[in-house]
């Protein structure tokens, strides 16, 4: 017993005299103080003739200093760092993908934001607004395999089960899609009530890459309820791929949806040729309204 108490006791002063220690050297260990990088956005454009408008829903950051990743982060973000002096900064633009929170990741079709020689310096608060586009087209393998921004007559299709179509607003709707300077655009429109439904598609995409290539399906929209986005594969017949449901958004939004995995999984068949569609529908007595702008799929061979 007397052993167990002497055990006990030293086990108390041991505590004690490592609290002692540590409460006379504070700043043993690293103790640097960072400093700080607040990214507020992302600006994004584009060369409206090759690449349509510059729409973007960039959300998130992903940080590296001379090629070293530090951290993913969602904007406005303010970053510490614990590097010092002079570094390569590069900064990518980030988004959610299907529109789900829980799927962040950079997007592979724009091109990050680099600042060669950056000076970190301890306890400085320094603002970043970088900026973005996409690869060049011309010493880049990306490409656009579909484009629609309904400035001039509208390319999409009308399945024929389909009880309406989508039709082209006026510049002067008050609905329709503004850029990021307030000016008014052409956008696509569908009505539909009381139990009807609608489903438009793009023409048929015949060279679309397979074998999990990034496929990527862009999409401005404001709607009053859900709709539908999937995939028609033309194997031995019309085969339906649904892949996102989009929640209705009273202001105009924007969604990043990955085609890449099925089309690489429908591929196994060797299909003809792929379509996108949008479909909706309306239960009794009720209206829907949908706009739709700056539809594009773009990939990366």
């Amino acid at each position: 017993m007397r052993k167990i108490k002497k055990m006990f006791w030293g086990a108390i002063v041991v505590v004690f005299s490592a609290m002692f220690m540590s409460s006379c050297y504070p700043f043993e260990g690293n103790q640097e103080i960072p400093a700080y990088l607040h990214v507020d956005k992302f600006l994004f454009t584009t060369n409206y003739f090759d690449e349509g408008a510059a729409s973007h829903k960039i959300t998130d950051v992903g940080v590296y200093i001379d090629g070293n990743y530090q951290g993913y982060y969602e904007l406005p973000a303010t970053i510490p760092i614990l590097e010092r002096g002079k570094h390569t900064l590069t900064l990518y633009p980030g988004i959610k993908l299907n529109g789900n929170s829980s799927t962040r990741t950079l997007n592979p079709f724009y091109v990050p934001y680099t600042i060669e020689d950056y000076v970190f310096e301890e306890k400085v608060f320094d603002t970043v607004t970088p900026s973005t586009h996409y690869y060049p087209l011309d010493d880049s393998d990306i490409h656009f395999a579909y484009k629609e921004d309904f400035e001039r007559q509208v390319s999409l299709e009308t399945v024929a089960y389909s009880d309406t179509t989508i039709t082209r607003t006026d510049r002067d709707t008050p609905d329709v899609w503004k850029d990021s300077y307030g000016n008014s655009h052409y956008s696509g429109y569908v009505w539909i009530e009381d139990t009807l439904t609608f489903c438009i598609t793009t023409p048929k995409l015949n060279d679309l890459p397979d074998q999990g290539n990034s496929i990527f399906l862009e999409l401005d929209y404001k709607c009053t309820d859900l709709f539908t986005v999937g995939l028609f594969a033309k194997i031995a017949s019309e085969e339906m791929i649904e892949l996102v449901h989009v929640n209705p958004s009273e202001q105009w939004n924007k969604i990043y949806i990955n085609l890449g995995p099925s089309i690489t999984d429908a591929s196994s068949d060797s299909p003809e040729y792929f379509r996108v569609y949008i479909s909706g529908a309306t239960e009794k007595a009720t209206v829907a309204e949908y706009y739709f702008d700056n539809i594009k799929v773009v990939y990366r061979d």
